[in-house]
C-alpha cells in the first residue's frame, strides 16, 4: 500500500513538471514575438534618430542595423507609408504545414 502511494506521488510530480515545462515553453515563443516587434520598432526609431528617415523596408534595417529574424518561425508585415511617418509592423508565428505522406 505504501509503495503504490508513492508511486503515485511520484507520477503526480513528475506530470507537474511535465505540464510545467510545456506551459513555460509556451509562454517563451509568445514573449519571443512580442521581443521581435518591440526589436524592429526600435530598430525603425534609431534609423529615424541617425538618418532623419524611417527605413523603407525590413531588408534595409537587416543591411544596415544587423537585425537578425528566424524567418523559418515567423513572418514580419511591414508597412512602410512615408520617411517621416512610423511604419506599421506586424509579427507572425508562421503555420507548419503537415503533408500526408502516401
Amino acid at each position: 500500500m505504501q509503495k503504490t502511494l508513492h508511486g503515485l506521488l511520484f507520477l503526480g510530480i513528475l506530470l507537474l513538471f511535465v505540464f510545467g515545462f510545456q506551459s513555460a515553453a509556451s509562454f517563451n515563443k509568445r514573449n519571443e514575438q512580442q521581443q521581435i516587434t518591440e526589436t524592429i520598432q526600435k530598430l525603425t526609431l534609431k534609423c529615424y534618430s541617425i538618418e532623419g528617415r524611417y527605413p523603407t523596408s525590413i531588408a534595409y534595417l537587416k543591411e544596415h542595423y544587423g537585425l537578425l529574424i528566424d524567418e523559418e518561425e515567423y513572418r514580419v508585415n511591414y508597412h512602410y507609408e512615408g520617411a517621416n511617418i512610423a511604419p506599421h509592423i506586424d509579427v507572425y508565428k508562421k503555420g507548419r504545414i503537415y503533408e500526408n505522406a502516401s
